[in-house]
């Protein structure tokens, strides 16, 4: 996800999202440090996009041309989060919905 549409306290979130996932996965309790992070990292840029996406196909064609004006800008994140919930008034529930089908996939 562009960093440009969270905070830092969206991204704390999002990891401990991503650290529930894998938990959850039950991964062989033997596997290194290491490579546990590198799938939290793999997860959490999966995660990113499918937000990026959700933002993405519910934008008007106007608002996706404002949307990638503005991130070329130096506009704040509190700004550019104004800019998508304005822009898609359902955005919250529309990706907690598409949270959900990636939890269900991805512990599948």
């Amino acid at each position: 996800m562009n960093k440009a549409t969270i905070n830092s306290e969206q991204v704390l979130d999002l990891k401990m999202y991503v650290d529930r996932l894998v938990e959850e996965k039950k991964y062989p309790a033997n596997l290194e440090k290491g490579v546990v992070d590198q799938i939290k990292k793999d997860v959490l840029s999966r995660v990113e996009d499918t937000i990026n996406m959700v933002i993405i196909n519910n934008l008007s064609e106007e608002n996706l041309e404002k949307f990638n004006k503005l991130i070329d800008s130096d506009i704040s994140d509190e700004e550019m989060q104004k800019f998508c919930s304005d822009s898609i008034p359902n955005l919250t529930q529309l990706i907690a919905s598409e949270l959900i089908v990636f939890k269900q996939e991805y512990l599948s």
